[in-house]
């Protein structure tokens, strides 16, 4: 079982997934931070710069503080934990890892163990 990454205060589970962008097929590996709160995944904005990503749309979005903002929308491929996901549509902001969202996570079975600071990702 990956272990929480221990430089976030509080600790988080973070795991490294990969970025593909649909058209050219480049990719990008980043760290995501998996995120129950998030509806949609978010990518750091330097990844969509690095993979030129083409923005398909703009949604509306409430961040954690409430405030509702537009937002660019892409369609990317995701690898994360031996799983590909073909395409999914995400948005992104000025962050440094991926926020890994319910659109993404629904997908699996996880199991967050907080007190061993460990968790578990798997396909069902």
């Amino acid at each position: 079982m990956p272990h929480y990454d221990m430089r976030m205060r509080p600790p988080a589970a973070v795991i490294e997934i990969q970025v593909i962008d649909l058209v050219s097929g480049t990719a990008e590996h980043v760290p995501a931070k998996l995120d129950t709160g998030a509806a949609i995944s978010v990518l750091p904005q330097t990844t969509v710069e690095t993979l030129q990503l083409i923005q398909t749309s703009e949604a509306a979005f409430y961040g954690y503080d409430g405030v509702l903002t537009m937002r660019p929308t892409y369609y990317v491929g995701i690898e994360v934990a031996g799983y590909r996901i073909p395409v999914i549509e995400v948005t992104s902001s000025r962050r440094t890892d991926v926020l890994l969202g319910r659109d993404v996570l629904n997908r699996f079975i996880v199991t967050f163990n907080g007190k061993d600071l460990t968790f578990e990702m798997r396909d069902p």
